[in-house]
């Protein structure tokens, strides 16, 4: 089973693809941002610069994601990948509307990727303010992202309603450091269980 973690700028995706793959025991293949991706595309998203080029990069990352994950793709496993489709189709509201048709094109990259299921995080300001704030990442304006959240978050909304499989999970009040928090996303996407490591009293 392949089930893509997708939600606006700040709002946990990362935490919560190494928790639930720790949980899983699959481990992650989405992790990203300052340290593994390219410098530039950071720089170019705080400025709003090269949209299509963005784009094209993190279509390639999703896809490379995707056939990695294929080769973990045995039966009963739950395989996380964050970024899908959607992704690259919310992100698309926040650049300028000339550039849309280019974007739609390197949007179609990722219509073969069809993950099971695809957990759609939305979320309130507050909560992405004190989230933005907490990891205090030295490219990030913090009212900026707040900007983008808003705008990208609401396309998720709107888009969900049209992908096989997407499931939107409200985070707010939500941790994915707690087991309670993550058994409850497992639940609103309908993932099975996931293994227990039993632990005995043996004194």
């Amino acid at each position: 089973m392949r089930v893509a973690i997708v939600g606006g700028p700040g709002i946990g995706k990362s935490t919560l693809v190494r928790q639930l793959g720790d949980l899983y025991r699959n481990g992650s293949y989405g992790e990203g941002e300052q340290g593994v991706w390219d410098p530039r595309v950071l720089a170019d998203i705080e400025a709003g610069r090269n949209p299509v080029g963005v784009t094209a990069y993190f279509a390639r990352l999703y896809d490379a994601n995707y056939r990695h994950a294929a080769t973990h793709d045995e039966p009963g496993a739950v395989v996380l990948v964050e970024g899908a489709q959607i992704t690259l189709e919310a992100h698309i509201a926040e650049y300028p509307v000339e550039t849309h048709p280019a974007l739609h094109e390197v949007v179609g990259m990722g219509a073969h990727w069809c993950p099971d299921r695809t957990i759609v995080l939305t979320s309130g300001t507050d909560t992405i303010e004190k989230h933005i704030r907490l990891r205090r990442r030295p490219h990030e304006e913090v009212q900026r992202m707040i900007e983008r959240f808003r705008l990208i978050d609401a396309e998720f909304r709107r888009l969900a309603p049209q992908h096989a499989g997407a499931v939107l999970v409200d985070r707010d009040g939500m941790e994915f450091h707690t087991r309670e928090g993550l058994q409850a996303v497992a639940a609103a996407a309908g993932l099975p269980p996931f293994p227990e490591i039993p632990y005995e009293q043996l004194d």
